[in-house]
């Protein structure tokens, strides 16, 4: 059977599905199609129906368990997405390929407001790498062109959930016959995949994985999309004439923060976002850096990474309480008041029906207890899983048995384990976490050394540190007003001094880049020179100082001189143990002295004594 895949740029993939196998194969399958050959275990699937809004509480799918689904009847039953499951620093991805599902994830989430960014400012450069990562040209006209009216946006619920307009929630309503008769429809096997928009049949190929290359965009999807390409008041003629309307589509929003006022878009960010645009494509930044750049820069934003569950306290005054499961703490927001709980002071978290407790040690060093109802089951008992899993992957060295172990059985594996305890019948099993974000890391290190493939290296930028960037943009912003401000002169004047200026202050730009990849250069050289250096002087007989070590002495299994030197030794230079026997050893090639380097470190000695 065929089940689609929906990646989080919109994207649907299509896989065989085996009615018995487990959620791990479907992933492994997916993940090689994507050309994903390790860190696997950053990623996790969910169901997934068209047109659903998607949110930060994930349901995610047991992968050591069997999968199952709502309707057996249909040949195409089951649909699930991917999405990135733990959120890792952008320089711990080895793989190119998981780097761009982790950008795909965010720039969805950045773009439907499941993510905001700290201040406006802060949202231009986000907006402006996004564009820059989806290959958009900086158009220097958009600089003198007229910035149009922003969109203004309607706060829904204190999330930070935010629509277009109420035509969506219209337009979804409208639709949701649409979904429920699509689960419904017993579909055939020639025109099963007809019915899915945008949507044909791949042809099987033979592990069984093929690639569906089109893109499935709801009719509410659309309906955000026409509205925030066009002005509040605009025509489609001024869309298509502006400069500035390809910023429509990159928009990203600033959180209000800690006021419950939230803060207007500014009259110029269509402007601030065309120059931080001209910052990037000053400094040729390429997509790939842009992405690498992007990631690195939502690290630092407020709710990255972290699933939200919301419910009420279970006391009669029932309050509104959020808890917000990130990789080192959990945040509790019970009504006005917000609480961090690091995973090292929660004493014991439990899950019964409806029901979280949570047990921890407060500020004080006194033991506290929060209790609260979800509106599900499934919902409290993810909270559960979300945390544990959380706190094994992110802070644990390995994970513990008692973790990988915990089951639940059915009726019928219940039975049957009262005549054979060690059976699989109707066992699932609670946590599907295997390895930790260390073990993931080296484990993908050892997979691609043995494959032979290159892994990333930590800054595909080009830049040490996010200091260095900096200086780039600001030597880049001198460049920008530079040539801004021949631009807004060239009608009144025709200066030919004007254009050389311009032209050199783009060069030292371009110098300045050039210095600081030399100096990178050259840094990493004189490291690789002072660590030959300490390993031929370690690899060095310690009593002629020519040849290299290569004898070990008995008893005391030191290793410190040559085999000639050896031969003259009673005693061991180190610890003065009688030497009863020698042996011979063989040192690895990589840490050989080679017989220039020996003649050399010869030469410079003699050269010191005369």
């Amino acid at each position: 059977m065929w089940c689609i895949v929906n990646l989080p740029n919109g994207t649907q993939l299509a896989v065989k599905w085996d009615t018995k196998a487990i959620g791990q194969e479907c992933l492994e399958k997916v993940c090689k199609s994507l050309d994903i050959v390790c860190e696997m275990e950053y990623f996790g699937l969910e169901y997934w129906t068209p047109n659903q809004e998607e949110s930060r509480t994930r349901q995610w799918i047991n992968l050591r368990n069997r999968l199952s689904c709502d309707n057996s009847s249909s040949s195409i039953h089951l649909m699930l997405a991917l999405r990135v499951k733990f959120w890792v620093p952008v320089h711990c991805l080895l793989q190119e390929s998981v780097r761009n599902i982790f950008y795909m994830q965010a720039r969805s989430d950045l773009l439907e407001t499941r993510l905001q960014a700290r201040d406006w400012t802060n949202a231009a450069k986000l907006s402006a790498l996004l564009c820059q990562a989806d290959g958009i040209r900086f158009n220097p006209q958009a600089l003198q062109a007229k910035c149009p009216t922003p969109v203004r946006r309607n706060s829904n619920g204190p999330g930070g959930r935010n629509d277009v307009g109420g035509e969506q929630q219209n337009s979804h309503s409208t639709h949701k016959e649409y979904v429920l008769s699509f689960k419904k429809r017993r579909l055939s096997k020639q025109k099963s995949i007809e019915h899915i928009e945008n949507l044909h049949m791949p042809t099987a190929t033979e592990e069984g994985t093929t690639t569906v290359l089109a893109t499935h965009m709801s009719p509410a999807s659309q309906t955000a999309a026409q509205e925030s390409s066009m002005c509040n008041g605009g025509t489609t003629e001024n869309k298509v004439t502006s400069p500035l309307s390809i910023y429509q589509n990159y928009l990203v929003y600033a959180s209000c923060g800690e006021s419950s006022v939230d803060v207007e878009m500014p009259e110029d960010f269509y402007y601030c976002i065309a120059v931080e645009h001209g910052k990037l494509a000053t400094l040729k930044m390429t997509a790939k850096s842009a992405k690498y750049w992007l990631l690195k820069q939502i690290q630092e934003l407020d709710g990255y990474g972290e699933e939200v569950f919301s419910g009420v306290t279970a006391h009669e005054n029932s309050v509104r309480c959020d808890v917000a499961v990130g990789a080192n703490a959990i945040t509790t927001c019970v009504g006005d008041e917000k609480n961090v709980i690091p995973f090292s002071a929660i004493a014991s978290a439990k899950s019964f029906r409806r029901t979280f407790k949570l047990e921890y040690v407060g500020d004080c060093n006194d033991r506290r207890e929060l209790e609260i109802k979800m509106p599900k089951h499934a919902i409290a008992a993810g909270l559960y899983r979300s945390i544990t899993e959380r706190h094994a992957f992110y802070v644990c060295d390995k994970v513990r048995g008692v973790v990988t172990e915990q089951f639940t059985r059915d009726l019928k594996g219940t039975i049957a384990s009262m005549f054979k305890e060690d059976t699989e019948l109707g066992k699932r099993y609670v946590f599907d976490i295997q390895r930790t974000c260390r073990e993931v890391h080296d484990q993908a290190r050892r997979i691609l050394h043995e494959k032979g493939i290159e892994a990333l290296s930590n800054n595909s930028a080009g830049f040490d540190n996010e200091d260095v960037f900096e200086n780039m943009l600001s030597g880049a912003t001198q460049t920008l007003s530079a040539s801004t401000l021949y631009t807004s002169t060239k009608k009144e004047s025709r200066n030919h001094n004007t254009t050389v200026l311009n032209f050199e202050d783009i060069c030292t730009v371009t110098d300045k880049l050039d210095m600081a990849l030399r100096a990178k250069q050259e840094r990493d050289a004189t490291i690789a020179r002072c660590v030959e250096a300490c390993v031929s002087e370690a690899m060095t007989c310690k009593i002629c100082m020519d040849r290299e070590i290569d004898t070990m002495f008995n008893p005391c299994s030191h290793v410190t001189s040559c085999a000639e030197c050896a031969a003259r030794c009673i005693h061991c230079p180190i610890c003065r143990v009688k030497v009863t026997s020698t042996t011979r050893i063989y040192l690895p090639p990589e840490l050989r002295i080679s017989a220039s380097t020996s003649a050399a470190n010869t030469s410079v000695r003699c050269a010191a004594v005369h």
